[in-house]
Formats: C-alpha cells, sequence, structure tokens
C-alpha cells in the first residue's frame, strides 16, 4: 500500500484527466445548466441515458458527451458502473442533471487533483427546497475520486462509491474541499413534476425487503417519509437504522440523530425532542445545528432562558466544522433570526433589533429580520430613529439596495421614515427623475393618511404636463373622492340627500360607461358605482408596493428617452403602479392610519361588493368570456388633452366588472384584510397613547400597554418570506 502511495504522489504531479460520469433520462431543461457549469473544468464527458423520450440525448451530444444507452433496471448503482466502464480519466466527477458545478469549483478543481494525495474528494452538496428561496442544506459529499476498475458503485438507490475504495485500500485517504455543487433537484416544482419521492420509497422499500440489516437502506427510506411529513414512519425507519450503527464511525450518525428530533419537533413530542438532542450533543458537541434545535424544543416546553442561552451557545460555535451535514445559516444568520424572536417573546425588544441586526450582517440578502426591526421600531413608538439606525449599523452603498430598503419600510407602515430615507437620495433638479420621485413621496403621503401633503406633491407633477402627469391628475381625482365622502358625514340630512340626488342625474348622464373628462375606470367606479372597465396587465404580487413601482417606473422612463411623448397617452402606460386593487388597497390604508372610519367602511363595501360581482361572474362561466374580451382589447378613443380611455360595454349574466383586475379576487380579498388590520393597529396604537390622568396634568401608560405591544407586533402582515 506504500508504494501505491508512492506512485499516486508520483501520479498527481501530473496532469491528472478528469471524467465527468452522469445518468440520465428526459432531463433536457436541467441538462444544460450542468454541462455548461463543467465547461473547461473535465476532459471527457460519459452520458448513460436510462431511457429517454425528450432532447436528452441530442443535448448531451451537443456539449461533446458519449451517451450510453442503457435499459433501467432499479439500480443507480449498476447504471452509474456503466458509465464508469467507459471513463478514461484519472479521476471520476459524478454529477446528476439537477445539479451545476459551482463558478469557483470550476476553477479549482484541477488544483485539488494535482496536489491531493488522496484517493477521494468530498464536495459540499447545496440542497435548495421548496421554492429554491428558503437557503440551503450543506451536505459534504464524495463526488470526485481515483478511477480504478475496483471501484464501482453499490446500492440500488443513494449508490456509495467510498465502501468499494476502502476495500481496495483499507488505508484510503480522503479530504474535504471547499468546492461546492448546486443541487436544484428537491425544489418543489422539479419533485412534484418528476414525482421523486414515490419513486424513491418504491426502491428504497424494495432495498430493505432485500437488505433488512443494511442500516442506510432504513435511514434514506426515513429521509424520503419525512421530506412527505410522514414523520411517525420516518421515526420508526430512523430507530431501526440507530439500532443498527455505531454512531462513532457511521458517517451520517450525526443526521440521523438530527432527523430524529425533527420527526419529535413535527410531532410536537418537545420533552422527547429536547431528550434525544441532549444525546446527541454528548456525541456530537460540535454540531451547531443540535445546539440550534435544542434551543427550539426548550423554548415550545416554555423554558425560554434555556432556549436563549443555547442560541448564543450556537452563535457563538458558529457554522459547524465541514465533516457535518448542516443548514445554511445554523450559528450565523439563521440562529440570530430565531434569538431575535425569542426576545421578542421576552420583550426584549432592545436585544431582539439588535440580533435581526447581526442577522443581517451576516446575509445582505436576508429580508425578514428587516421586517422585524422595522415594525418592532415602529411599534414601540422609535420610528423616526429607523433612518439613524439605517446609517449606523447598514451599508447602502446601491440605490438598488436604498430601493428595496424603501419597499421594506413601506409595507412595515413606516411612511415617515421611508420618506425621510427617499429625501436623502442624492439629489435631482428637474425633469422625470425628480417627478418620479414626487410620486413616490405622494405615495407614501397617501398611505400615511397625509391627503394634503400628497395633493401638494401630486399638483406639482401634474403641472409639470410630463410622463407622471395623467398619473398624477387621476391619483389627484380619488384624494377629491376621499375628501368629499368625508365631508358627507359632516353635512346635515338634507345637503346630503341634494348631493345624492345630483350624483344620481350626473350618473344618468353618464351613463353606458362613458367617463367624463379626466377620469379613469377606477376613478369613475368609486364615484358613480359600478361600471364597465377594461382589463391591463399588473405587477406581480411580488413586485407591487414603492420598491415595484420604482423599478418600474424607471424601467418604463427608460424606454421613452429616446422618443418620448409629450404626455402619457394611456393610462395602461405605467401598469401596476397603484391602479385597480393596489390603488383600492392605497386608499384603504391611507383611510385606516389616519383614523377615517367612514371612509374606509364606505371603501370596504364598495369592494366587497366587488368581490361579490367577479365571484358571481367566473361561477356563472361569463368569466372566461370576460377574460376573452380583454385579452382581444377593447375599443379606445383619444379625448381630451392627448389622454386614451377605454370604453367598454361587457355584460354577462347580468354582472359589470368596474376597473381593470376587478376579477383578481384574491388580490382584492387580501386588500381589504390588509385594511382591516391597518385599521385595528391604528386603534390599538391610540390605546397605547398616554391619557389623561385627574390632578396635576399627570399622563401615564395604561397597565395593559405591553399585551397590546405584543398583539400588535404578532399582527399579520409582510414578513420578507412571500415566495
Amino acid at each position: 500500500m506504500q508504494g501505491e502511495r508512492r506512485n499516486q504522489t508520483q501520479q498527481h504531479q501530473k496532469a491528472q484527466r478528469i471524467s465527468l460520469c452522469m445518468i440520465v433520462k428526459d432531463e433536457e431543461e436541467l441538462l444544460p445548466r450542468c454541462l455548461e457549469s463543467v465547461r473547461g473544468a473535465v476532459d471527457e464527458i460519459i452520458v448513460v441515458d436510462t431511457g429517454s423520450s425528450d432532447r436528452s440525448v441530442a443535448i448531451a451530444r451537443k456539449h461533446g458527451a458519449m451517451v450510453v444507452e442503457f435499459a433501467w433496471c432499479d439500480d443507480f448503482a449498476a447504471a452509474r458502473n456503466a458509465g464508469l466502464e467507459l471513463a478514461t480519466g484519472d479521476w471520476i466527477l459524478f454529477l446528476d442533471a439537477d445539479e451545476a458545478l459551482d463558478t469557483a469549483a470550476r476553477e479549482q478543481i484541477r488544483s485539488w487533483t494535482a496536489v491531493s494525495g488522496c484517493d477521494g474528494l468530498f464536495l459540499n452538496i447545496h440542497n435548495y427546497t421548496g421554492s429554491g428561496q428558503q437557503g440551503a442544506t450543506v451536505n459534504p459529499v464524495l463526488r470526485l475520486f481515483r478511477n480504478a476498475p475496483e471501484h464501482r458503485f453499490t446500492g440500488r438507490i443513494h449508490e456509495q462509491i467510498a465502501a468499494a475504495i476502502c476495500e481496495r485500500n483499507p488505508e484510503a485517504a480522503f479530504h474535504v474541499t471547499d468546492m461546492v455543487i448546486h443541487h436544484y433537484g428537491y425544489q418543489t416544482v422539479i419533485v412534484e413534476r418528476k414525482d421523486k419521492v414515490n419513486r424513491n420509497v418504491r426502491l428504497l422499500q424494495r432495498a430493505v425487503m432485500e437488505e433488512p440489516n443494511q442500516p442506510f437502506h432504513h435511514y434514506n427510506l426515513g429521509v424520503e417519509y419525512l421530506r412527505t411529513g410522514q414523520a411517525e414512519q420516518a421515526l420508526e425507519s430512523f430507530g431501526k437504522a440507530r439500532e443498527m450503527i455505531d454512531p462513532a464511525v457511521t458517517s451520517y450518525a450525526h443526521l440521523l440523530f438530527k432527523y430524529e428530533v425533527r420527526c419529535l419537533e413535527y410531532l410536537h413530542r418537545w420533552s422527547e425532542a429536547l431528550a434525544r438532542v441532549d444525546e446527541a450533543l454528548r456525541l456530537f458537541p460540535e454540531y451547531t445545528d443540535l445546539m440550534h434545535h435544542r434551543a427550539i424544543c426548550a423554548d415550545a416546553l416554555g423554558d425560554t432562558d434555556t432556549a436563549e442561552l443555547s442560541l448564543r451557545e450556537a452563535v457563538r460555535q458558529g457554522p459547524p466544522p465541514a465533516i457535518f451535514h448542516t443548514e445554511e445559516g445554523m450559528g450565523t444568520y439563521q440562529t440570530w433570526y430565531t434569538l431575535g424572536r425569542l426576545l421578542e417573546g421576552k420583550a426584549d425588544l432592545e436585544g431582539a433589533v439588535d440580533a435581526y441586526v447581526e442577522a443581517v450582517r451576516a446575509k445582505a440578502s436576508l429580508l425578514p429580520p428587516l421586517y422585524r426591526i422595522f415594525r418592532i421600531m415602529r411599534v414601540s413608538g422609535q420610528e423616526e430613529q429607523i433612518p439613524a439606525l439605517i446609517a449606523s449599523r447598514f451599508a447602502m452603498n446601491s440605490e438598488e439596495a436604498l430601493t428595496k430598503v424603501l419597499g421594506i419600510l413601506e409595507q412595515s407602515g413606516c411612511y415617515a421614515s421611508a420618506l425621510e430615507l427617499l429625501g436623502e437620495m442624492p439629489p435631482v433638479s428637474s425633469g422625470e427623475p425628480r417627478e418620479r420621485r414626487s410620486v413616490a413621496e405622494a405615495f407614501l403621503h397617501v398611505q400615511g393618511g397625509d391627503w394634503r401633503k400628497a395633493r401638494l406633491k401630486l399638483e406639482t407633477v401634474k403641472r409639470k404636463k410630463g410622463l407622471f402627469a395623467s398619473l398624477a391628475s387621476r391619483w389627484l381625482e380619488r384624494l377629491q373622492w376621499i375628501e368629499e365622502e368625508g365631508n358627507d358625514g359632516r353635512e346635515d340630512k338634507e345637503g346630503k340627500r341634494d348631493r345624492k340626488e345630483r350624483q344620481g342625474r350626473e350618473g344618468q348622464e353618464n351613463k353606458k360607461g362613458q367617463q367624463t373628462e379626466g377620469q379613469d375606470s377606477f376613478t369613475f367606479w368609486l364615484r358613480q358605482g359600478s361600471q364597465a372597465g377594461g382589463g391591463n396587465d399588473f405587477l406581480p404580487e411580488e413586485e407591487s408596493g414603492l420598491a415595484g413601482w420604482w423599478k418600474s417606473a424607471a424601467k418604463e422612463n427608460e424606454a421613452h428617452k429616446e422618443n418620448a411623448p409629450e404626455h402619457i397617452t394611456s393610462q395602461t402606460e405605467h401598469a401596476g403602479m397603484y391602479e385597480g386593487w393596489q390603488a383600492f388597497g392605497l386608499l384603504l390604508e391611507g383611510c385606516a392610519r389616519s383614523g377615517r372610519r367612514q371612509e374606509l367602511h364606505e371603501l370596504i363595501q364598495r369592494g366587497q361588493q366587488v368581490l361579490s360581482e367577479a365571484d358571481y361572474t367566473m361561477r356563472t362561466g361569463s368569466g372566461e368570456s370576460l377574460a376573452k374580451e380583454w385579452d382581444t382589447g377593447v375599443e379606445e378613443e383619444c379625448q381630451g388633452n392627448g389622454e386614451v380611455y377605454e370604453k367598454a360595454d361587457v355584460k354577462h349574466a347580468g354582472t359589470r366588472l368596474p376597473f381593470p383586475g376587478a376579477s383578481d379576487t384574491l388580490l382584492g380579498t387580501k386588500c381589504i384584510v390588509n385594511g382591516l388590520i391597518s385599521a385595528a393597529d391604528y386603534h390599538l396604537a391610540q390605546l397605547m397613547s398616554d391619557t389623561a390622568q385627574a390632578g396635576a396634568g399627570q399622563r401615564q401608560r395604561h397597565p395593559y400597554w405591553p399585551v397590546i405591544q405584543h398583539i400588535r407586533l404578532e399582527l399579520p402582515g409582510a414578513d420578507g418570506f412571500e415566495g
């Protein structure tokens, strides 16, 4: 064996050829990304195709691969070994089509094979699950090994190569590298399309029957059960595996213990989970994931002090050593965020903010901690300190970063802070950028319920007659309607009756969906009730709000620079910029935040009516016809100063939808619910205010102030986890 080691040392000083070996079936969507990721990193590609009916074979050959046809026999090891038989490289790299070699790893891989005297190298697999936005688990896996006739895979599923390497050379050496492979195969859309879990369960159940005393089969079967929420079955499989292994020498033992803990947590068997964590920590004291889960269990059992100590120990430890399978953020941003939530529950809001700041520092792209920071400071009456905190604790080095923070402030209801931050942006003298900023400021004033300041901003934009003049005009009319509704509440009965009769006459004059000059369909609906409208495409939900509007406006106006008209010629120019339901939500928010109960009640009633009409339209089958009508377009005619209005008389089952996008009942319902939540928050905030006490003008807080504060902190709302 020593002679063989010397031969390996001599060989690694020469150029080492690398063979990529893969097995594929119907992977035309994912295969190109995988093959592109290894361009220049490998010397040959061998693809074993197990019966593709799509373009997988053609794609592989286009990338220079040797393709081997293989009859699938429910055995992954057999398929992989078919490729190894043809590999001529000194090293074997194996990947799946749903994986990609990291860019840095592509540059490093030849250096590793050139200097390594090891038999195999571990690469870190970053597994992305769910939508792919929830972070990743990190698993060191043997993916690069020396090519030898005796090195062949074993295992029907979750095939392994390490045993064969060690059997050939009992003194085999392995090294954990920092190279990364990205694995996308367990994202929800891919799992559902390929039915991966059912396939894996079927093959593992068969493997268990064939080799009942092989603990690795039981372990992997438990993983698949846990993946689908079958915690009882998973716990049973993990238990069988644990009885068969020696944790001190089993590479996956630490992960088996953690998965058992997760099963017990899922089943709310918290005491058992805590006992299992403590047992595992005695074996694996450096495994930060276990310390993090210890905190979760202690918190669930009401021991918040132990939970806090465990989380602080986890962040002190930091990420676990590379030999452990971990989740991204353990010991760093995930643990800091969990600590922040725990401290909120203990009413230590200052400590919570500090923890959230550390979470963002650990991962700058992380949004949920910012939502919590801004909500805490607003609810605790410290919103005016937010700009100073941002300036002192965060690096805002780009307009993109500033825009993102502005959007979060808006969604968190911190309109005054957003306005202050907007005012600190680099000054713009005139033209489109200045108007865009003025409109953004107006939107923030509207949501804060400050109609006067919003009107001043919009009137200035309208007078400029630039790209946003039409938008400003529409919003000025909407604000006028709000003010008229407020004045209506102060009219006497006779005055109110006269005004209603006048509006009725105006409605008759403007019947058949015709709008007065300067009105859009949404404003016309506000004034006259439900009338026909047209359909527009709107920004998706994740792009809504100030950040989405800012991005959309900038992109739209960039397209106008070379040949921009003097006026906006269509109300669809800035689709999604607080139109339709989004405009409705903006008005609701402003009414809620300013305590305008009557206007809020009126808007909610109108919104509920539209939802009922839209639901009826869809249920009676006319929704499909309406959608087709919208898709083919509606008649347009020019009126007044270059404005284009839609004229549609779409009638289905006696129902008309009043404004563009009104059929989106999900968005409409969300707007109404958000408005009600904002109203509840406003009134809870009034209860938290100081109250006058008898004598000497003394004031004090209500004794139930902390309870109200906690309720406000936990009200539903945007939290950064959407999508």
